[in-house]
């Protein structure tokens, strides 16, 4: 996917869909799942990082999703 096709997909949501918290459920190639809401979107770098609880990163990548929101405000 590309960040067009990203940003094309959230600007054109369904009102039912624009509302509510959103989960990641990774696949890993052993076939263990899991899920988890520690989830960001990092434009500038085009990755969209996930990580699970109880991993040294859950806490700062769950709430970092502030600093991309900052930035994307200065920018308006």
């Amino acid at each position: 996917m590309t960040k067009e096709e990203l940003i094309f997909l959230i600007t054109h949501l369904h009102s039912e869909d624009q509302n509510g918290i959103i989960d990641a459920v990774v696949h890993d190639v052993n076939g263990g799942i899991f899920t988890t809401d520690s989830i960001r979107v990092d434009m500038d770098g085009g990755r969209i990082i996930i990580c699970q609880k109880n991993s040294p990163c859950y806490e700062s990548n769950k709430t970092n999703w502030t600093k991309e929101l900052e930035f994307a405000e200065k920018q308006q």
